[in-house]
């Protein structure tokens, strides 16, 4: 029954996007809203997926797929996370033909991947591959994605300079992209309220800085912001380091609001290990702070909780990195194998086609050699030869004549070209 109700109600999809172009279908994909997404939602891009297959449309199967990467990593599902970032490349969905979008979305993801995993280097290396051709585009909103990204890295490596650097950087970005000037970005709710979360971030930044003046002036903004879009991520966003700054100025009950509302926010919807640990462990703090033992002991035990789900997840995906690393190393094995196989055979057949080709070359002047009739000199031309011979050596008078009778006109051809004073017969024997 189940399965009857989900084919009618592909069919009924496909009918009513079957007309839609790539663009609209890829805008469609982008309004999913990413924050609150379930179930319903992931059904719903997995049939927009298959539309875009049946029409061809790559960039947007692409899309499509990393999407749900992004869903099941915010929900810390990370082998379902891998299996739709791998698709992407497994499938093929990279051609020369394929747009820009799609390879920044793929590098940006495999960044979040092999950060998950602590290796921090190529994570790095993910998104330097893809900076220039960023800055090309002058795309506030790529700009600013793959700005917010260096920060998180940077201050995971605890390169505070670097990671504050990113952080302005970011943040100048997402203001030009909401400001849309030329009305070059189409503006969705997603994009806007990730926009926004900057501001957070830097309040942050400065409060961990000890900067109060600045940490204060960004957490109000990030606060004034939150209340206009209303928007789940950019709430815990916000909040979290909101509960931070008020924390600093010794108001626990705002503190406490917050972290409340983060600690929900994580449970039902962020269920990542870095939200979830985030927020435990500021609540285990006020609460040690408080010296309320019972509340500290429970959220001592929650970290404990999501350290080992964290452990078993990062095993998952280090299996799956590994395997796919495994299937590489063996295919290029295998391409070399194949390749020595294609050297060898072409070497053997030119060393073949080499020997033939001497071999019918040799047969072939063998035989026109023997159709070459080569003269004989007669007896008579021999007893001439012989007699020319011995006038030479005794220097006769006759032995120009003779001579000449056996090769008319040598001499005079020779005094042509060396017009020399030496007695003719010298001369001539000389050359004979």
């Amino acid at each position: 029954m189940v399965k009857t109700l989900s084919f009618l109600f592909f069919l009924m999809f496909s009918f009513f996007y079957s007309q839609h172009s790539e663009k609209q279908l890829k805008d469609i994909l982008f309004d999913i809203e990413f924050s609150s997404a379930g179930p319903k939602e992931i059904r719903k891009i997995d049939s927009l997926i298959k539309v875009c297959r049946k029409n061809s449309y790559n960039d947007c199967v692409a899309l499509g797929y990393l999407k749900l990467a992004n869903i099941y990593n915010r929900n810390n599902d990370m082998k379902r996370s891998f299996y739709y970032t791998d698709k992407v490349e497994k499938e093929n969905l990279i051609t020369s033909d394929t747009d820009f979008e799609v390879i920044f979305y793929l590098h940006l993801q495999k960044s979040f991947l092999y950060q998950k995993l602590g290796e921090r280097v190529s994570s790095l290396k993910q998104l330097d591959e893809i900076h220039g051709e960023t800055m090309k585009t002058n795309n506030a909103y790529f700009i600013y994605l793959l700005s917010l990204q260096y920060a998180y890295v940077y201050d995971e490596l605890n390169e505070t300079e670097e990671t504050l650097k990113n952080y302005k950087i970011a943040y100048k970005y997402a203001k030009s992209y909401r400001e849309n000037k030329d009305k070059r970005y189409r503006i969705d709710k997603n994009r806007l309220s990730n926009s926004y979360m900057v501001s957070a971030y830097l309040g942050g930044m400065y409060l961990e800085l000890n900067k109060m003046d600045s940490a204060k002036i960004y957490i109000e903004e990030a606060l004034r912001n939150e209340r206009t879009m209303n928007e789940i991520g950019m709430k815990f966003n916000t909040y979290f380091y909101a509960a931070q700054y008020f924390k600093a100025v010794k108001n626990v009950k705002r503190t406490q609001h917050y972290l409340w509302i983060c600690k929900s926010i994580a449970k039902n919807y962020y269920k990542s290990e870095n939200y979830q640990i985030g927020v435990a462990e500021e609540l285990k703090s006020l609460y040690e702070s408080l010296g309320q033992k019972d509340s500290a002991n429970y959220y001592s035990q929650w970290l404990l909780d999501i350290e080992s789900s964290n452990r078993e997840q990062n095993q998952i995906l280090n299996d799956a990195v590994d395997k796919k690393n495994e299937i590489e190393k063996t295919n290029i094995k295998k391409e070399a194998k194949n390749l020595f196989f294609i050297l060898s055979v072409s070497v053997v057949i030119c060393i073949l086609f080499i020997f033939l080709f001497l071999y019918y070359y040799r047969k072939h002047k063998s035989k026109t050699l023997d159709k070459i009739d080569i003269p004989h000199h007669s007896l008579v031309q021999e007893s001439i030869f012989r007699e020319v011979i011995q006038l030479a050596k005794e220097n006769n008078s006759e032995f120009l004549t003779r001579f000449n009778e056996y090769c008319p006109r040598f001499s005079e051809e020779l005094l042509k070209v060396y017009p020399l004073k030496y007695q003719r017969s010298d001369f001539v024997l000389t050359f004979i």
